[in-house]
């Protein structure tokens, strides 16, 4: 009964997680292939999972696994067809002994999505067992979407600087074909979508020859303020681009569809000619590799080594409190 008590040990496996907003649309998933593909080439030790944070998306595929044989026949891989929610990866993730983990979104800004998964993060972190050798987590942390987030840690407006500067086809693109460039985000009804603007400001400041704009499906500007622009500014051509992780379910039907309400009819319909370009940013390289460089940032920031040859001891004693380095 005097005996002192064994210290215990529980595996600690380090993992990154991307959560994306996701997309219904099969021919959108390159996108997101390609992020986690260049997350991967950059820390090729770590484990690298996906989960879905909209819950809309999430159903649309559970209804789809009733019936997988069409999109597996499309190229859907399993991942895709089970996607989970934060949540459940998260859970599944700390059952499989990895309790160091980075959560990197891959939303554009701080929204609605950002917040509530800001929310289920603290709540984890907050978590404190009456033995601190089975807290679930040794650290389990959020990183930064790609145009930054509020904090005195990393200035967003280098986070937007970031973005902007790995946009560059798009400019010389527009550029050669004497058009203006018109993003359109996805944005939203109740939050600010002034991140969008700043970002349309700093594309506009180092590329002061070309006309961009930024309109919001959700939000401000929307189709009708970013026509009166261009109709103020004589504009004759556009290249219409979504400003958007995936070109899914908003670039078919919000940008370029047939309808008469879409971006592209709307901005024909003021005689204006419009050239599309169907690809979500996740599909460029560059664009990718941000959410790497967001992942380095934040392992660094809370102490976490994430390249293979220096990693340390999967076995932690007990006692020793989150973040808590010194015994490694």
């Amino acid at each position: 009964m005097g005996g002192k008590n064994k210290i215990r040990r529980q595996i600690n496996k380090k993992a990154i997680l991307l959560a994306h907003f996701g997309t219904s649309y099969p021919v959108a998933l390159a996108s997101l292939d390609n992020i986690k593909e260049q997350v991967h080439g950059c820390f090729p030790g770590i484990e690298t999972r996906i989960c879905f944070t909209s819950n809309r998306i999430r159903t649309i595929w559970a209804a789809r696994r009733k019936k997988p044989e069409k999109w597996i026949e499309k190229g859907v891989p399993q991942e895709i067809m089970c996607a989970q929610s934060f949540l459940g990866a998260i859970g599944n993730l700390q059952d499989q002994n990895y309790r160091t983990i980075i959560v990197q979104p891959t939303h554009i800004y701080h929204g609605e999505q950002y917040e509530d998964l800001q929310s289920y993060v603290r709540a984890l972190q907050s978590i404190r067992t009456i033995k601190k050798a089975w807290a679930p987590f040794h650290t389990i942390v959020l990183s930064r979407p790609a145009l930054g987030t509020y904090g005195i840690e990393h200035d967003y407006a280098e986070d937007i600087g970031d973005v902007v500067r790995v946009l560059e086809t798009d400019f010389s693109t527009a550029r050669e074909n004497g058009a203006a460039l018109v993003y359109v985000g996805h944005g939203n009804d109740f939050f600010s979508s002034g991140a969008f603007h700043e970002a349309q400001k700093a594309m506009s400041d180092q590329h002061p020859d070309l006309k961009i704009y930024m309109g919001m499906v959700e939000g401000f500007p929307g189709i009708g303020e970013i026509v009166r622009e261009l109709r103020t500014d004589e504009v004759k051509k556009v290249l219409l681009k979504p400003f958007m992780i995936t070109a899914g379910d908003h670039a078919h039907n919000d940008i370029n569809s047939d309808d008469p309400d879409s971006w592209k009819r709307m901005i024909e319909s003021a005689g204006i000619q419009v050239d599309v370009a169907m690809q979500g940013l996740g599909s460029n390289d560059d664009f990718a590799n941000i959410y790497a460089q967001r992942i380095q940032e934040t392992a660094d920031d809370h102490g976490i080594d994430l390249h293979p040859d220096s990693l340390v001891s999967s076995l932690r004693p007990s006692g020793i409190e989150q973040g808590d380095t010194t015994l490694l």
